[in-house]
Order: structure tokens, then sequence, then C-alpha cells
């Protein structure tokens, strides 16, 4: 079962996220129009899928809270995400060339993307290619009062899920272990405890069909 976290709601403003506009209660907005600047792309790392339990020490349940959701969401389909980038000024004829092709091949491929770290514009990448974009109304409560302070100082992680929901999440004495489910459509975020300190997130997550998945992490710097 799902246990969830209080966390203080007051006092922390959640700024604007670039110009795709998280701000009080998102609105559905156009992709962000500031200049991508490639000089200062770190390329997402990806956690390799492991294709075991992990059962060295006794597992302990992990609190986790869905922050936000849509249930019908899906995701564009490649024609009109690519047509929706290159028209954005932010992007344009630099979609066609490194270091941001690969960025969007590998985002989009994505449907879990983890983060340890929060800032407003190094979220705006990761929400235009992986074309969560579109479903950024659902991000608001993820950031209200002080979840983002508690997300830079190591208490908190993040996980949006394209395509899937958790079943199970435990903590395995060395890392996060979560079961996860297909859905046929659907966008989470979901936020968790960490019961940890490193500074890559430890993680593996399974299908409920036992095969694994990869993890891309989302943290660059701003």
């Amino acid at each position: 079962m799902q246990s969830k976290i209080s966390w203080s709601t007051v006092g922390l403003s959640l700024g604007v996220l670039s110009t795709v506009g998280l701000s009080g209660c998102p609105q559905v907005p156009p992709l962000a129009a500031t200049q991508f600047a490639s000089d200062d792309v770190i390329p997402i790392k990806q956690i390799a899928a492991t294709d075991t339990a992990i059962a060295d020490y006794p597992p302990v349940g992990v609190s986790y809270e869905v922050c936000g959701e849509i249930a019908d969401w899906e995701r564009l389909s490649l024609a009109e995400q690519t047509t929706a980038l290159m028209e954005n000024p932010r992007y344009g004829a630099d979609l066609e060339t490194a270091p941001l092709q690969e960025l969007f091949d590998q985002f989009w491929n994505e449907s879990l993307i983890t983060f340890t770290t929060y800032g407003l514009s190094a979220r705006t990448e990761p929400i235009d290619l992986s074309g969560v974009w579109t479903g950024i109304e659902a991000m608001g409560a993820c950031y209200e009062g002080d979840r983002p302070t508690a997300i830079n100082a190591g208490e908190l992680a993040e996980m949006w899920l394209i395509g899937y929901q958790v079943v199970d999440f435990v903590w395995t004495g060395d890392r996060y272990q979560i079961t996860v489910e297909p859905t046929t459509t659907g966008l989470r975020f979901i936020q968790f405890e960490r019961l940890e300190t490193e500074a890559a997130l430890p993680i593996v997550v399974l299908e409920t069909s036992g095969a694994a998945l990869t993890v891309a992490s989302g943290d660059w710097s701003e």
C-alpha cells in the first residue's frame, strides 16, 4: 500500500520554471522560448537495468507520494513533438544537430526519469524533450511549500513515470527497489523519502513480470 509523507506547504514560492510556466497553479504552457544553451548540457545518465531483485537485506517500505497524476495522459506522436520543438525558438534547427539531437532522442525514449536536485531552469529540457510539457498542469503540488528545499537538501527524490504506476517501493539496505506495472496511458510524478546520501541515486526498477527497466537521471547544472 502506498504511504504518504506530510510536508509543510507554506512559505515558498514556486517561481517560474523558465518560460514553461510553473507559477502557482500551472497552466498548460507553450514550450520554453529561451535559447537552448548547448555548451551547458550534461548528458543524462542512465542507470543500468538489473534483471534480478536485490535481496541482500530485509526490505523496508519507503514513504512516497504521488504528488501529480493525469491518468489518461498520452505523449504526443513523435511527429507532433518534433514539429512543436522545431517551431520553438529555444530549439529550432538545433534539434537536428548534436548535442540537442542526442538529448532529445534520450529523453523521448525514456519512461522513468529521476531527480535529486531542483532548479527552475534545470527542469526545462527534461520537461520539453520528454513530452511532459503537455501535462505540466499536474506538477503544481510537487513544488509547493518546502518541497524544492527538501529535494536540494537530499531529503526527497523525485521520479516521473510515463506509462507506469508504482505497485511496491522498498529499500533493500543499499538501494531503492521499485516494482511498477505498465499502464496504457498516464503520467505520474512521485516524490519519496531518501534513506541515503549517495551522489547518484541507487535505484532499480522492475516490472511486475520481473523484467528490469532503465532509469534516466534528469539532473544537470542550471
